[in-house]
């Protein structure tokens, strides 16, 4: 059953092989990433960094501390290389640091910066060069998003480059702005946010873009995951929702009801469509727009118009909700065919 559990995490995850790549991205070259640093080629692009690659093994790490925290936010350090050729940041390792904070900031002490100087001065001490190339945190009961904090801690940590922010349980990847750089629009996956966090979150969510996530994995680490794999496992069957995990989950769910509510009442008026333009607007801007085959360019307007509104992004919101709630019914399912059902007082 375990390792049927964890083909299929590899499989949903579509974790790929780089065992081509091993030497590459494990050997360190010193000299080389000094001239890369002093090149920086991401000050003169912005979006310079376009993808992050995890070790399913730094990927568990980060996991099974963020479990371990329970309601509270976790934070580490992330360890790994950079391709500039590829635009991409290779994540081989992470640690924990002595530090726990609240929904939306992650406060590190002088405690964890010591810790996080001494772990470094002996990783290199037994010969394991790799530079620390970003930080990571998690959202308890809450998706991949930047608060405030978040990307000013990003940002102060962007002026000792290349660095990259992760946050976890759900995997998102992401880098900030320069301070004198304002993105074009606004980020778009701040649509199902909790009203009483949409200030917080949203407020600033054209000061940072999202990377695409990889995770990766070799034949050299693959022992090393098996028994990372077995202790999350392991810690799945055993533990059960805290009650702010409950009331978070049952908290999200009110939040799409009300915005689904406020949604259907935008479309109930006569003609529109979820963004609040007409039928008749979108045809005529179609049919203005290209002289020929009028009808299939507007059936192609109206769906990539469809596929950007808050309705169409709160659907994708509450499948994942739903998701997740399937997820704990299997886990509880699981632990009842294992353990016996609990016998209540």
């Amino acid at each position: 059953m375990e390792a049927a559990a964890r083909t299929t995490f590899e499989v949903q995850n579509d974790v790929v092989a780089l065992d081509a790549e091993t030497r590459r991205i494990y050997e360190f070259d010193a000299d080389a990433y000094q001239r890369l640093l002093r090149e920086a080629p991401w000050r003169a692009d912005p979006h310079f960094f376009r993808r992050v690659r995890i070790s399913v093994v730094a990927l568990m790490k980060m996991v099974l501390h963020a479990r371990l925290g329970g309601a509270n936010e976790v934070m580490g350090l992330m360890k790994g290389t950079v391709c500039a050729e590829t635009h991409t940041f290779y994540i081989l390792d992470a640690f924990a640091l002595p530090v726990h904070g609240t929904e939306t900031r992650v406060n590190a002490q002088n405690e964890a910066y010591e810790y996080m100087i001494q772990y470094l001065e002996q990783d290199h001490a037994v010969h394991r060069p790799q530079q620390a190339v970003g930080w990571y945190h998690s959202h308890p009961g809450y998706r991949c998003w930047l608060s405030g904090i978040d990307v000013e801690t990003q940002q102060t940590n962007q002026q000792q480059d290349p660095f990259v922010a992760v946050v976890v349980l759900d995997i998102g990847a992401f880098r900030t702005f320069p301070a004198d750089y304002r993105a074009e629009g606004r980020a778009s996956q701040h649509a199902a946010l909790p009203t009483h966090k949409a200030e917080d979150y949203g407020a600033h969510a054209d000061r940072y873009y999202e990377l695409d996530v990889e995770l990766f994995t070799t034949s050299a680490e693959r022992p090393l995951f098996a028994l990372l794999w077995n202790e999350y496992w392991a810690h799945t069957l055993c533990s059960s929702p805290s009650l702010l995990q409950r009331m978070l989950s049952i908290q999200h769910t009110n939040e799409l009801v009300t915005q689904l509510s406020q949604a259907r009442a935008r479309i109930a008026n006569a003609g529109m469509i979820p963004g609040g333009a007409s039928y008749t607007q979108a045809g005529r801007s179609s049919a203005s727009a290209h002289t020929t085959e009028p009808a299939e360019q507007l059936a192609a307007a109206l769906e990539r118009r469809a596929a950007e509104q808050p309705l169409a992004k709160l659907s994708i919101e509450a499948d994942h909700q739903a998701a997740h709630v399937r997820l704990e019914l299997l886990r509880e399912t699981l632990k009842t065919s294992v353990f016996g059902p609990v016998e209540e007082e």
